[in-house]
């Protein structure tokens, strides 16, 4: 049973019992939170019970199988501590083998025999992500040992997995189709939609970051808005969130002033919904029941799925017959085109949110001789 006693300013002892030990002691576990709301309260009183069950359950820990290690992992590690993006991702490189190959091996009796056997074996079968396993197996050997599961982790030396590179073909609207685009979203398009779409192609951003945009990021004084969080749907529990970056930095990205002038009438409009809705109005709430004033939402203020950005392109792509590319490739266009007008690498990398200049620099060095040609004609203007 869990329970909380108030201390002042926001904070909240928790109290978990479980129960009298052999001498008659009482056994009860403590943890002092922060918590605004009763909602957030009541979140982290379940989670804190759920943690201290789970850490005193009885487990046959030399006995205990790869699989009901790798679900703790997950309660106790991945879960808390991981964006839902990683924690997804983990769940699919399980699905494809590690799980069917470790799957009922006691854990502490998995060496690195068979780990190295495992990624041979995957490898000559064509199996992809090796390197995005290597590190999700390491990070469970890891707590395991961190746990005291085992005494040595297997993947110490299991080497990482050597790949061959291979040049990822990016696809792109030029300028003179960016142009026509961008005739069709002026005049023929949902003005959420058009919106959307320029701040891939114009901006730069990823479709979660502009999922997550809130209107109070936005400075219409100077032209900029501040890239802090993505919207996360958790597939397990059907709910939204707001995540951090890509990259777990936040940033701040320019627009040009006639598309700001854009998305200030825009933002008007969706300030005017609000309004119009009345007590209909539904935002999410952050864990501080806090109403999130999201720049894209539906017609009641709910976010939008992500996916649905992506797929309300591809309608517009077939509705307008346009040349074929997907949302993604609308960021992809906005670098090719700084490219080409001889915006620098550096200034690229920041506008996107790249981690290293050199992920910038390998995946646009890609530019068509017509591109090239278009940025040499710079020197015209010194000659």
């Amino acid at each position: 049973m869990a329970s909380a006693t108030p201390l002042g300013d926001d904070k909240y002892k928790l109290f978990v019992e479980l129960g009298y030990n052999d001498k008659g002691k009482r056994i009860r576990k403590t943890k002092t939170v922060t918590a605004k709301s009763n909602r957030a309260l009541n979140k982290a009183i379940t989670a804190f019970e759920i943690e201290v069950h789970e850490k005193h359950k009885g487990v046959d820990v030399e006995n205990i199988t790869f699989e009901d290690f790798v679900d703790r992992w997950m309660k106790l590690y991945v879960k808390p501590e991981c964006s839902i993006r990683t924690r997804d991702t983990y769940n699919t490189y399980l699905r494809n083998g590690i799980m069917d190959e470790f799957r009922n091996m006691k854990l502490s009796k998995i060496k690195t025999f068979h780990i190295v056997q495992f990624f041979k074996e995957h490898k000559e079968a064509g199996g992809k992500t090796l390197q995005g396993k290597h590190l999700m197996l390491r990070s469970i050997f890891t707590r395991a040992k961190k746990w005291d599961v085992i005494s040595k982790s297997p993947m110490d030396d299991v080497e990482y997995p050597k790949t061959e590179k291979r040049k990822r073909e990016i696809y792109f609207y030029d300028q003179e189709q960016m142009k026509y685009v961008l005739d069709i979203l002026d005049a023929h398009v949902y003005k959420k939609n058009a919106v959307q779409a320029k701040l891939a192609m114009l901006v730069g951003l990823r479709m979660s970051e502009i999922a997550g945009i809130r209107i109070e990021n936005i400075n219409f004084n100077e032209n900029s808005i501040y890239i802090d969080k993505t919207l996360q749907y958790d597939k397990e529990t059907k709910q939204f969130s707001l995540g951090p970056t890509k990259t777990k930095k936040p940033r701040t990205v320019y627009v040009s002033s006639r598309f700001m002038n854009e998305i200030k009438e825009y933002v008007k409009k969706q300030r005017k919904l609000q309004i119009d809705c009345g007590q209909a109005w539904n935002p999410l709430l952050d864990e501080d029941d806090t109403p999130i004033n999201f720049l894209f939402t539906n017609e009641v203020g709910y976010p939008n799925h992500i996916k649905s950005m992506g797929n309300e392109w591809i309608k517009i792509v077939k509705r307008h017959n346009l040349p074929p590319l997907n949302f993604h490739g609308l960021r992809h266009t906005c670098a090719s085109f700084m490219l080409s007008q001889g915006v620098d690498f550096k200034k690229i990398q920041e506008q996107l949110g790249h981690n290293d200049i050199r992920e910038t620099m390998n995946t646009y060095s890609h530019l068509t001789p017509k591109d090239r040609a278009e940025a040499s004609n710079v020197f015209n203007e010194i000659l």
